[in-house]
């Protein structure tokens, strides 16, 4: 559903006049059916019954029939791009609904079996779905979001939302290789529960919005995919969906209900000592606070121990609208560390008012950011200190690209998969640039004043010792940090932004003594530019940019990724060459557009000396971009290989 540009999400104006011009109709006119029950698993592999809901022509949505995996049938919903919209239709978008009409208290459900984590949209529910057509639709629509990683539920007057709720954070990434399921329900008309299941968890919601709001009370239920990122000649969007049902539960049939469990169900804890929690939220009937008891691994956790708050709280829902609802939230502070990869079992006990008691049991992981021993090299095995940084920017005609690190990464592909206007590449001591200094800390590789667009990537071996570490990072916009020198499939991400801006503190642990590689990727988009990188003493919680030239006592060192291994035969195995020294060349980077200004310092090349070895030694060296051996001189003592940067 199109609509006008908010801060929030969805990203453009439908022209109403469309809907009375004639060239299309979003849905045929559905009879209303008697309220009841409707349950629908695809495996017939049509819809019938089902009104669609999409633009036309060219941009009509496709609905499918694929297999779902348990020997049915599933219902997928995809809305092509609309590209450079010739017609005015706005975002692309589709649906589906059955013309059951639901008053006041309802109740409905589907699996959320696969969508496109690529692009940038919403997928999900519909309900009190009323007025249907092009600009005209009204009702709730119940997203999950894959380019802002958050559940919402909005109210949609003439195809504009309003944000009720919301929840996640910018940290709710779905898992593809799992199976979800999506509910929404209401037990007075106004007060909307949206939850999000994880199948092997049926019982125990991943995350949970909640919010109030009477704009609408009675309408059909359904399914919505749409667009976010408006207007793509790529992006579109598509979800499958699966065993939908939707129903009017009796009178005492919704009593208070679990809305939110940390760690999450089937879910990771990052943290080194998470915290455990429930919020349950009271409807037909209300929880006793009192009555709440935690296990954790079969061991009841002392009541004295729990904090008990008499109320669900939803600070992340827009201040204009309910943030506490009547429930209570309970939970508890686990002060020991927990092995790294141990699973663990909670289970939460508790009654309401009619005396009915409940039991939710959930399972988790420990598993906070742990960089293991195998990916590092042994300290003293590199020479030159800092972090080599690749940065590069589209002019793009003056417009904006996305916001995201996924345009960050098209920029910094090779080739680059978005125009590039200007690059550098070179060395810099520490991650600390801010263009509203005076003078300026400016981005590296660039003049002052050229801030749009701009993607970078550095990368460095960490000097970490074994234990646990905590890092302050300051960004405007995205940015995140990740294990290895570049990204691969088996990368760590020690901290991602969940919003465009952060000002945000991250832990990890180390499991030995080394040399750890790290990349960090960063983009602004428009406005501020800045990035700073500090560790913080846990102690007296001082901070010191990372590898602080300075040498600050507990400064962590950062060593530039050129790197010489040996070994005794060309097959390997090639181990690092700890007594290698390294020279570099450098030379100064003039700006593209600030010829006489020096903007940076890029390595050129350089000189390993190492000790000759009695044996015979192959040789190879590793850096941050193409390197060739230029020369290789063996004298009587030492071997020299000289080297270039391409």
């Amino acid at each position: 559903m199109a609509t006008t540009l908010r801060e929030t999400r969805w990203a453009n104006q439908i022209r109403k006049t469309l809907a009375t011009a004639g060239i299309a109709a979003l849905v045929s006119t559905a009879l209303p059916r008697a309220v009841g029950a409707d349950s629908y698993n695809f495996n017939s592999g049509n819809d019938n019954g089902w009104q669609r809901y999409s633009l036309p022509a060219m941009w009509a949505a496709t609905f499918a029939f694929p297999d779902d995996g348990m020997g049915g049938k599933a219902y997928r919903i995809y809305a092509p791009p609309t590209g450079d919209d010739p017609f005015g239709l706005g975002n692309a978008r589709a649906g589906s609904f059955l013309p059951t009409v639901y008053t006041g208290r309802f109740y409905m459900g589907a699996d959320f079996l696969a969508w496109n984590a690529n692009w940038e949209q919403e997928a999900g529910l519909l309900f009190y779905l009323q007025d249907v057509g092009l600009g005209t639709s009204d009702g709730y629509a119940a997203t999950y979001s894959s380019g802002y990683k958050r559940l919402y539920i909005s109210a949609v007057n003439d195809e504009r939302p309003t944000t009720v709720a919301e929840v996640g954070n910018g940290n709710l990434v779905l898992d593809p290789s799992r199976r979800y399921r999506l509910v929404a329900s209401s037990h007075d008309g106004y007060t909307l529960v949206f939850q999000l299941f994880d199948l092997a968890e049926p019982d125990s919601p991943v995350m949970s919005a909640v919010g109030m709001d009477g704009s609408y009370y009675s309408g059909y239920c359904g399914f919505l995919v749409f667009e976010q990122r408006y207007p793509s000649a790529t992006d579109g969007a598509e979800a499958t969906f699966d065993n939908y049902i939707a129903k009017v539960p009796a009178d005492g049939e919704m009593p208070a209900i679990v809305t939110d469990l940390l760690p999450p169900p089937a879910g990771k804890a990052r943290e080194f000592y998470p915290r455990i929690s429930v919020s349950i939220l009271d409807r037909d009937t209300t929880v006793d606070p009192a009555s709440i008891k935690f296990f954790l691994d079969g061991q009841l956790i002392p009541n004295s121990s729990l904090t008990i708050e008499p109320a669900v709280v939803k600070a992340s829902n827009p201040a204009n609208m309910a943030r506490d609802f009547s429930g209570a939230t309970a939970s508890y502070d686990i002060t020991t560390l927990l092995p790294w990869g141990s699973k663990h079992t909670n289970a939460v006990v508790f009654t309401d008012n009619t005396g009915k008691s409940y039991t939710n049991t959930w399972t988790w992981t420990s598993e906070y950011p742990l960089l293991p021993a195998t990916k590092s090299l042994p300290i003293g095995s590199l020479g030159v200190r800092g972090f080599d940084f690749r940065t590069v920017q589209s002019d793009n005609g003056g417009v904006n690209l996305a916001n995201s690190l996924a345009r960050a990464r098209l920029q910094l592909a090779v080739p680059p998969q978005v125009p590039i206007d200007r690059s550098a590449t070179g060395i810099v001591q520490v991650l600390d640039w801010d263009k509203k200094n005076e003078p300026p800390n400016n981005v590296p590789g660039l003049c002052a004043g050229s801030y749009i667009n701009i993607a970078v990537e550095c990368s460095a071996y960490l000097e970490l010792k074994a234990g646990t570490y905590r890092f302050h990072i300051i960004s405007d916009d995205r940015s995140g940090l990740y294990s290895g020198l570049a990204d691969t499939a088996d990368m760590l991400v020690l901290w991602e932004n969940p919003d465009s801006t952060a000002n945000a503190t991250f832990e990890f642990a180390v499991e030995a003594d080394g040399l750890y590689p790290v990349h960090l990727i960063w983009e602004e988009t428009g406005g501020a530019a800045k990035l700073q990188l500090f560790s913080v003493n846990p102690g007296d919680q001082s901070e010191i940019l990372v590898n602080d030239p300075s040498n600050p006592p507990g400064v962590i060192k950062a060593w530039y990724p050129l790197v010489c291994y040996s070994a005794e035969s060309i097959t390997g195995p090639w181990t690092v060459e700890r007594t290698a020294s390294n020279a570099i060349n450098t030379v100064n980077i003039a700006g593209s557009d600030c010829a006489s200004a020096v903007v940076g310092s890029m390595v050129t090349g350089g000189r390993f000396t190492t000790p000759v070895s009695t044996a015979t030694r192959f040789y190879r060296i590793e850096a941050p971009r193409k390197v060739r051996i230029t020369k290789f001189e063996k004298g009587s003592t030492t071997v020299q290989i000289d080297y270039v940067l391409e």
